[in-house]
C-alpha cells in the first residue's frame, strides 16, 4: 500500500513563511502589484530560496492556494468509518461544517485577503469549485442514489448551496468572525437541511413574487 510522501519539515516551514509575507503584503496593496523580492524580504529569505520551490510569481501563488486548500478538504471531508449507526449520520455535515469554520477560523487572515478585492483574483472561483467538487459533489451524489433521483438537477443544487456557504464565508470574515465556529456551524447546518424561509418560520408570513 502507498503512502503519501511526507514533505520536509524546512519547506513546509520556508512555504510558511513565504505565504505569511504575501499576506502582510496584501493587506498593503493589490496582489499584482507585489514583486518576488517584496515577499522573499517580508519573509527574510533570499531569492534563491525561492526560486528553490517555485518558478516565478505566479507558480507561488498557485501552488500555495492549492496547498491551502487542498488542507481545508482534508480537514473538513468526512471521514469514512464502520459504524451503522444513523446519530453519527446526522451529525456527519454538522462535524464537517464545524471543522471548516474552525480551519477557516484558524487561517483568517489568509482568507481575508484573498477573498478580498486585492487578493488572487480566481481564489473565490477556485475555493467554490474545489468545494463543490470535492465536497458538496459527492454528498448531493449520494443523496441522489439513496432517493433514486433528485428533483432538482444535481448541478443547480450544488451550484445553489455552494455559492450560499463562500457567501455565508465572505460576510463572517467581514465582520471580523464576530459569531465563534461552533455558532456558524450550527446555523449553516440548519440552513442547509432546512433551507432559510422555514429556518426563521416565515412560510405563512411572507408573500412570493408570483
Amino acid at each position: 500500500m502507498s503512502k503519501k510522501t511526507k514533505v520536509d519539515p524546512r519547506i513546509k516551514r520556508t512555504n510558511k513563511y513565504l505565504r505569511d509575507a504575501l499576506v502582510e503584503l496584501i493587506k498593503e496593496k493589490d496582489v499584482t502589484s507585489i514583486t518576488i523580492q517584496e515577499i522573499t524580504e517580508k519573509a527574510e529569505l533570499t531569492r534563491g530560496t525561492f526560486y528553490l520551490h517555485y518558478q516565478d510569481k505566479q507558480d507561488f501563488l498557485m501552488q500555495s492556494m492549492n496547498e491551502v486548500l487542498e488542507e481545508l478538504i482534508e480537514k473538513v471531508k468526512p471521514k469514512q468509518n464502520n459504524e451503522d449507526s444513523a446519530a453519527v449520520e446526522e451529525n456527519d455535515e454538522s462535524v464537517s461544517f464545524l471543522k471548516l469554520f474552525e480551519f477557516i477560523y484558524d487561517h483568517s487572515d489568509y482568507f481575508k485577503v484573498m477573498l478580498s478585492d486585492r487578493g488572487l483574483p480566481q481564489f473565490r472561483s477556485h475555493m467554490t469549485e474545489i468545494v463543490k467538487k470535492r465536497v458538496y459533489g459527492e454528498l448531493i451524489s449520494s443523496i441522489g442514489e439513496a432517493e433514486g433521483g433528485l428533483d432538482i438537477p444535481e448541478d443547480i443544487l450544488i451550484s445553489y448551496i455552494t455559492s450560499a456557504h463562500i457567501g455565508v464565508i465572505c460576510s463572517w470574515l467581514e465582520s471580523d468572525m464576530k459569531f465563534s465556529p461552533a455558532f456558524m456551524a450550527e446555523k449553516l447546518t440548519s440552513l442547509t437541511l432546512l433551507g432559510p424561509i422555514r429556518v426563521e418560520g416565515l412560510e405563512k408570513k411572507i408573500k412570493l413574487p408570483y
